[in-house]
């Protein structure tokens, strides 16, 4: 197994930890329509069983819905290497046999009559720490594939250099006499561990890592994973899926009674961009910063313009309007809307007029 998948195994339980924290579940082996397979989990497809890196299920269906299912893929290239259109590819193939999977259910009227109705509800989502290539976001935009991308939030950099800073030196001599289906699941089963025990986990000579390793993986992975309490999905004007992080969760008092707060959006040079609220000092118990990494696209326009301030500020107007998130809030899962403020935006506009602001958008 090369470096390659081992870090995008890794990646992939970061992504899984992360997404609990949401308030999804992961899927076992086993549970209905899946089944233990040659390198982990296997779905059933209208054709054929398919091999699923990792699948997590949210189970707060909403009305007129059936059971979501998430099926997640992680990439964590080299910087400067983007995911390829082959990755999306593969995954619209996939997402098409395994949501076409029937089940008979025969009516109970007397007719004898059969009726073929989905199981669950599957969406396909890839994460990559190196962005995606033109080609790969426009045909998973096509077929609603979500790509999700981590590099440019500032909070996730101190896990994608020690995930790159993984070695053949840190690999353990079990991993080299290991078929590769057993590498998967015993990574996946070691770094679970970690999460879920941080404390109390020590290396022990059965690792897959050297001791060396695994001092690298729980000390510049795991660690600085389990200090990102706040963990938020997206959807940028209904379209662009983004995954929000910040050091501490969302605080409640700022949503009580209300779903909806009004933001501010900053942005420091194209590579740090975060949402905050508009008139809460960051002393207050209110106060927030979510960050996130800007879609592709909307960085073309935001590059396109950084010498305008008037013209960046009709792209912010434009493409950041709103952005829905999900996510756990106090003791309750909710979704809530962060809105850009329009009297922040003239604010800026007007200083920018008279020649008196600062480049923070």
């Amino acid at each position: 197994m090369s470096l390659s998948s081992i870090r995008g195994i890794l990646l992939e339980e970061l992504v899984l930890y992360l997404l609990t924290l949401v308030g999804y579940r992961i899927i076992k082996p086993g549970e209905e329509g899946t089944k233990p397979g040659h390198s982990g989990l296997e779905v059933r497809g209208r054709g054929e069983w398919h091999q699923i890196d990792a699948l997590a299920a949210f189970d707060r269906t909403p009305a007129f819905m059936y059971p979501l299912r998430l099926m997640v893929e992680a990439k964590c290239y080299a910087r400067g290497t983007p995911v390829q259109i082959n990755v999306t590819r593969n995954a619209v193939g996939v997402l098409k046999d395994i949501a076409e999977n029937y089940f008979t259910y025969r009516s109970q009227s007397g007719s004898g009559d059969e009726i073929q109705i989905p199981r669950f509800n599957y969406h396909s989502a890839v994460f990559s720490t190196s962005g995606y290539t033109s080609g790969a976001q426009r045909y998973a935009i096509a077929h609603q594939i979500f790509l999700i991308q981590y590099q440019r939030i500032h909070l996730f950099q101190p896990i994608i250099d020690s995930l790159l800073g993984i070695t053949a030196l840190h690999l353990g001599v079990a991993i080299q006499h290991s078929g590769v289906a057993n590498i998967s699941s015993n990574l996946r089963r070691e770094i679970r561990r970690m999460l879920e025990n941080i404390e109390n986990v020590t290396w022990t000579e059965e690792s897959l890592f050297t001791e060396e390793g695994f001092a690298h993986v729980r000390n510049g992975i795991v660690t600085p994973l389990l200090r990102i309490r706040g963990s938020y999905f997206g959807m940028l004007q209904g379209k662009w899926p983004m995954h929000l992080l910040s050091p501490f969760p969302l605080p409640a008092i700022t949503f009580e009674e209300r779903d909806e707060v009004p933001c501010r959006v900053y942005g420091r040079d194209s590579d740090r961009w975060s949402f905050s609220p508009v008139n809460v000092p960051e002393k207050d118990p209110r106060w927030f910063r979510l960050e996130f990494d800007i879609p592709e696209e909307i960085l073309g326009l935001v590059q396109a313009a950084r010498s305008d301030p008037h013209a960046l500020a009709h792209v912010k107007q434009q493409q950041f309007s709103y952005l829905d998130v999900a996510g756990r809030i106090g003791s309750v899962y909710r979704q809530v809307r962060l809105r850009l403020d329009e009297e922040w935006l003239e604010a800026y506009l007007a200083r920018v007029r008279t020649g008196r602001y600062r480049r923070i958008i």
